[in-house]
């Protein structure tokens, strides 16, 4: 069953206006890029840009040099100098996303870079934590359980350690030279028990920002007539349409098929961001959909966790300037 409510007590222009101002006070109007120097990483771009453009906000690109340089063999205690090759990577990394923000300019995307030296992964975290980001967007392409059981990458790193949203886009289902991807016309939200609530104020700023509407897709575990009318009093009430279909069996072939059968729309989920054995044993909605997802998909950290990364991100930028 479907249910749909059209809105109409407010101008488009204005209820845009309004979606920015929330998406504003999430500061998705401040996304954190990293990029590796491949063409790859960059396929997330068009999708940051189409968030700046939205939120009148900026990208600031990313890039993390190794954590130990190049020259080993030290003996213990003694002091590691930045060398030659270090800074060599340090003006190749600058002269590269100086190009990359180049490019960027003429499409009237706003946008800034930094460079950092340590461990990708922790370097991102720390970054966007401390710097009130709000969201983290990465071209990856997600491993498999068994293989990350084995060998951890960037995307199982952060999603151990991120403290904001992760806008994640797989590059194979992307096109590198082709036509720039379309804007969404809906925002998918898989709607589970608990996990859903904290995404629902980013899917609303987006939809209402993007002009899109917003299809509700309820689990059976979360199916109430008392919760699809608080969805729909949601939605409604920020002037955005809304449609709430029930969820079946597989609710992530559902949400995927959903995705491929409206181009460009993009998915906006909640998670519990479970990691390690948990992660691949019982594995979660988001998770699955991440892996499997031909468009863009927002994972929304639940904000205990959030709370507890910040905290920790803070931690540790403290304890390494008291140590230098």
């Amino acid at each position: 069953m479907t249910q749909q409510l059209d809105t109409t007590s407010r101008t488009q222009d204005e209820i845009r206006r309004l979606a920015v101002g929330r998406g504003n006070s999430l500061n998705l109007d401040r996304v954190l890029v990293p990029l590796n120097g491949y063409r790859r990483s960059e396929q997330v771009l068009p999708f940051v840009s189409m968030l700046a453009d939205w939120f009148g906000g900026e990208m600031t690109l990313f890039h993390s040099l190794p954590p130990t340089h190049p020259a080993r063999g030290a003996r213990p205690g003694q002091v590691h100098y930045p060398d030659a090759p270090h800074d060599r990577g340090t003006s190749l990394a600058a002269a590269y996303l100086e190009e990359v923000v180049s490019r960027l300019g003429p499409h009237g995307v706003k946008s800034r870079w930094g460079i950092a030296t340590g461990n990708a992964a922790a370097m991102i975290t720390s970054r966007s934590a401390t710097s009130s980001f709000g969201m983290v967007a990465v071209a990856t392409t997600a491993r498999s359980r068994a293989h990350r059981l084995i060998a951890h990458g960037l995307l199982d790193d952060l999603w151990r350690t991120t403290s904001v949203p992760l806008l994640l886009v797989n590059p194979h289902h992307a096109t590198l030279n082709g036509a720039p991807p379309l804007a969404p016309k809906t925002i998918i939200v898989p709607c589970t028990r608990g996990s859903s609530d904290y995404a629902l104020p980013i899917a609303s700023a987006i939809a209402g920002a993007s002009r899109s509407k917003v299809k509700v897709v309820l689990a059976r575990s979360a199916s109430s007539g008392a919760a699809e009318d608080e969805l729909i009093n949601m939605f409604t009430a920020d002037d955005i349409d809304v449609e709430i279909e029930q969820g079946s069996k597989d609710i992530v072939k559902q949400v995927l098929n959903l995705q491929s059968e409206n181009p460009g729309s993009w998915i906006v989920s909640g998670s519990k961001m479970r990691s390690g054995l948990r992660r691949s044993l019982l594995g979660s909605v988001s998770d699955s959909i991440a892996r499997q997802a031909i468009g863009s998909i927002v994972v929304v950290p639940d904000p205990k966790l959030t709370r507890q990364r910040k905290r920790a991100a803070h931690q540790a930028t403290r304890d390494l300037a008291t140590s230098l």
